[in-house]
């Protein structure tokens, strides 16, 4: 299997590499140097507007692939000293449905965004966009966009009659350039909810294989332009009181005791070079002022996953991306120090993390283990290096190796306890994504890692073990239609503490596609058939798991969606295969802003995952979810997330489990920068209320003020009157000094 994989991962590359060339024709827009500044106060009156260049044949994205939308655009751009600028006009024959939220919480209402590419190799680019209330949004595109990433700029907006004008003022110094004589590239997307229409330019066609930024315009001009200057130093300050009591056997609560603590720490940015910076960080800010919603935890076979909100680590967090879920940082749950640098150093992408991490968290989902993955980690330390060479047009070849350690804790005053040791385990590996002509394109990877660990309550000293994973998919892109297939090998003995993996020992294969369908004279605008199959095998040949769904997608042209399908599964769980069924829907409505709405249901067969063959059985199953936003006017916005799960014996018959989740998450954005929230949150399971308010100041990213209450409230045991349990006030600043 081994030689097979790596065969054809070295034919691909060879084949890759010899049919990729430079795309000519692509359209131009250069960048005039202003001799007087701009005013970034999203009115169009500047003297440099007059003799700048232009953008203005928007094309349709989507729904009707490159016609004219039913809204003009246009946008211009000029250089101002050590800045770009972009001047926006947008036609709005309806009112924009947009208003004043927090930051990146653009995406489900009208705005614009422009996207550069400062590498100019067309693999990746900043995102900088304005909704018509003059809110930011920033990200990063690489395959797909990612909004962590914020950095320092300006922007403004204004409304008019039938039109909405702004101004992105971009500094040179917040940006990476390695473009070294290429053009930069620019990509302007402009979305009209009103109307459910994306418009671009230049045109992007879906049907074209690699990056988006492949099919950008040149931005030239820019040769003299030089980046990553800035120098930041964010220090912050954190408070808590945090108190909680018990609750009583015979009813009522006992005495509070409360706990009062504090932390203050610092982030440091530093240009290497106009393309590579510096992150370090001591002690940092990881006190979630985001909370995580709520997700079911009972009956489940694998461990709870929750997203990365932190921001040393989602700063320059893609360019640790690959093809497998290799690097999960929500590992690291309790970081003293922290260094990292990341950007590109002639021509490869670079990218090292070092981490010392004062342990806590869990090692559930790591692949093999002879010990126990539940038992908390100790101190010790998380590494990862990066190194990534964009070539031709969207094929890359890359290297990723990444490290765990754990310190071995004090030696046992009892000799009859198993003394732990230093443990380690490490990966590395290559991967590629080529391209391999106008239609297709494949990607591979492959890993090794190696591990020393100790097995629980073993006398005797651990042993090394090693093994690999690897996998090749090809695809292919048309207009209309998508095909998929792969296949990855996972070794039985496979582990990689810093990333997930639920399965060791098995091989995956999938195959899938679909077919876009556009109706025309009717209230569909896109209908596509859905087939995807996925078949796990253990090492030993035995089926461990499948998944095939059939499923259309039904997108129409007043903003609804809706997506129908079946679904079939067999689970391999303890020693029983377990054959299920299910019937899945989704349909969403967006088309009025006051309301919008997205409903999702799954309802057939599942598995009672009980601790033995004989306490585990098939069941019936049902899911359903509700998210609903309510906005009675551009300030106020109330999110609801409403979870019902249900499992039993039989359709109508005895529960194993009957729960809830809800969660309505009401915010009122006073100003840009002021706002204030209360979220709610109640676990029928465990009867508990969380209550979390919080105001927040947001100058800019990186100097903030929070001043927020945690409660939490549980049912009395005699009376079931719920007593308020758990109480935190907290507050939190940080100030960003910029040179």
């Amino acid at each position: 299997m081994w030689p097979r994989s790596l065969a054809c991962l070295l034919l691909v590359t060879c084949l890759g590499r010899d049919s990729l060339a430079a795309t000519a024709g692509r359209p131009a827009l250069e960048v005039r140097t202003s001799s007087t500044p701009v005013r970034v106060d999203g009115v169009l009156d500047d003297a440099a507007w007059k003799e700048a260049r232009t953008a203005e044949q928007f094309l349709l994205m989507t729904p009707r692939e490159g016609q004219a939308p039913d809204e003009s655009t246009r946008v211009s751009v000029v250089r101002d000293r050590d800045r770009l600028v972009f001047g926006i006009w947008c036609q709005a024959g309806r009112k924009p449905h947009a208003g004043l939220t927090p930051r990146d919480g653009v995406l489900d209402g009208d705005h614009i965004s422009v996207h550069l590419d400062t590498d100019g190799d067309g693999q990746r680019a900043y995102i900088f966009g304005v909704n018509p209330w003059g809110v930011q949004l920033d990200g990063i595109l690489t395959g797909d966009a990612d909004f962590k990433w914020d950095g320092v700029w300006d922007a403004d907006a204004q409304r008019g009659a039938g039109e909405w004008t702004a101004e992105i003022a971009v500094p040179f110094r917040i940006l990476r350039i390695s473009a070294s004589g290429r053009p930069w590239r620019l990509w302007v997307r402009r979305q009209i909810t009103p109307w459910n229409e994306v418009s671009t330019w230049p045109l992007y066609l879906a049907g074209e294989p690699g990056p988006i930024m492949l099919q950008a315009a040149d931005l030239t001009g820019l040769d003299e332009a030089r980046g990553g200057s800035e120098l930041t130093f964010e220090p912050y300050v954190f408070g808590a009181s945090t108190s909680e009591r018990p609750l009583e056997a015979g009813g009522g609560t006992g005495e509070w005791l409360t706990q009062d603590s504090r932390d203050a720490g610092f982030d440091l940015q530093a240009a290497l070079s106009s393309s590579m910076v510096m992150n370090g960080t001591y002690n940092p800010d990881f006190s979630q002022i985001e909370a995580d919603a709520l997700q079911i935890d009972v009956n489940r076979r694998f461990p709870l996953r929750f997203p990365e909100k932190r921001q040393f680590f989602m700063e320059g967090a893609d360019h640790f991306l690959t093809l497998m879920e290799m690097v999960e940082t929500r590992r690291i749950s309790d970081p003293d120090a922290g260094l990292k640098t990341t950007g590109r150093a002639g021509a490869w992408d670079n990218g090292l993390l070092v981490v010392r991490d004062a342990g806590g968290s869990t090692l559930e989902g790591s692949g093999y283990t002879p010990s126990d993955d539940h038992r908390p980690t100790r101190e010790g330390w998380y590494g990862l290096a990066r190194a990534k060479l964009p070539f031709g047009e969207g094929s890359n070849v890359g290297v990723l190796t990444g490290a765990h350690t754990q310190d071995a804790p004090p030696e046992p005053s009892d000799a009859s306890v198993p003394r732990e040791l230093t443990t380690y385990n490490a990966f590395g590996g290559f991967d590629s994504q080529l391209r391999l002509g106008e239609r297709w394109r494949t990607e591979a990877q492959f890993v090794v890692s190696t591990a020393k660990i100790d097995s629980a309550n073993a006398l005797k000293p651990p042993q090394p073990f090693s093994d690999w994973m690897g996998v090749v998919r090809f695809f292919y892109r048309d207009k209309a239609r998508e095909f998929h297939i792969g296949e990855r090998h996972v070794g039985e003995k496979f582990r990689n503490e810093i990333g997930y993996q639920d399965f060791a020992g098995v091989i995956y294969r999938r195959v899938g596609g679909f077919w876009d369908l556009f109706p025309t004279g009717s209230a569909l605008q896109r209908v596509s058939p859905i087939l995807d199959a996925l078949v796990v095998h253990h090492h030993t040949g035995r089926l461990q798991f499948t998944e095939l769904l059939a499923s259309g997608d039904f997108e129409f042209r007043r903003n609804a969606f809706v997506n129908a399908g079946y679904l079939h599964n067999d689970e391999y769980y303890l020693n029983r295969l377990y054959p299920q069924d299910k019937f899945t829907g989704y349909a969403e409505w967006t088309a009025w802003r006051p309301v919008t709405f997205s409903v999702n249901a799954t309802v057939g067969d599942g598995v009672l995952f009980g601790p033995t063959d004989e306490t585990s059985a098939l069941a019936w199953s049902e899911s359903y979810s509700l998210n609903a936003k309510v906005r009675p006017g551009p300030r106020l916005t109330a999110a609801a997330d409403v979870v019902r799960y249900r499992l039993a014996d039989v359709p109508g018959g005895t529960d194993y489990y009957a729960l809830w989740l809800v969660g309505v998450n009401t915010s009122v954005q006073f100003t840009r920068e002021l706002s204030a929230r209360i979220y709610p949150q109640y676990d029928s399971y465990e009867q508990h209320l969380f209550v979390n308010a919080l105001l927040g100041y947001i100058l800019r990213p990186g100097t903030v003020f929070y001043v927020g209450v945690n409660s939490g409230w549980d049912p009395d045991q005699v009376s079931q009157v719920r007593q308020n349990t758990s109480r935190q006030f907290f507050a939190k600043a940080s100030y960003r000094f910029a040179r």
